[in-house]
């Protein structure tokens, strides 16, 4: 399957709450409570959030497309640390893909983008959480050179989630 990734520019606030919004559910359906999900993406995954995103220089975003029809299928976001000089450490909020393109490289493709840029703003490292239940996207990130240094509790709606971070490590 041929797949492209861009940075994502603004226009794309649109396919990128979309993309969003159909992927924490396809990835939390049964993991979560499901009014919790709606309350989430309600709060966060709108097209006026991601315009903000977009327009925020402490942010980045990347998207993955279809070859053929140029459809939105995945995402990722990088946010520098409050108070980092620059990316010199940064948080992968997101990095979401439709389960039926896994196992095509296009997750690793995303993953390569934001370590690409993070070489380019020569970051020391990246973190991220994951919910302790998606062992998938946590094998993901272990396979690309995370390694998990604590726990933590996530609120989404009324419910309090479980969630690992993770560490990279990208300069010493």
């Amino acid at each position: 399957m041929e797949f492209a990734t861009r940075l994502c520019r603004p226009g794309d606030e649109k396919v990128l709450s979309l993309v969003a919004q159909a992927t924490i559910l396809e990835t939390y359906a049964g993991i979560t409570n499901g009014s919790d999900l709606v309350t989430y993406v309600d709060a966060e995954l709108s097209p006026a959030d991601f315009s903000r995103m977009l327009a925020d220089k402490r942010i980045r975003l990347w998207i993955a497309e279809t070859g053929i029809g140029k459809c939105a299928v995945g995402y990722a976001v990088a946010v520098a640390d409050e108070g980092a000089r620059s990316f010199s450490s940064f948080e992968l909020k997101r990095l979401y893909l439709f389960y039926r393109f896994h196992g095509n490289g296009i997750g690793k493709k995303l993953m390569q983008d934001v370590l690409l840029f993070a070489e380019g703003m020569k970051s020391e490292s990246c973190w991220l959480q994951v919910h302790e239940a998606n062992t998938h996207a946590i094998e993901f990130y272990k396979r690309c050179g995370f390694v998990q240094t604590g726990s933590d509790v996530f609120r989404a709606g009324e419910g309090s989630y479980q969630v690992l971070t993770l560490r990279l490590i990208l300069r010493r």
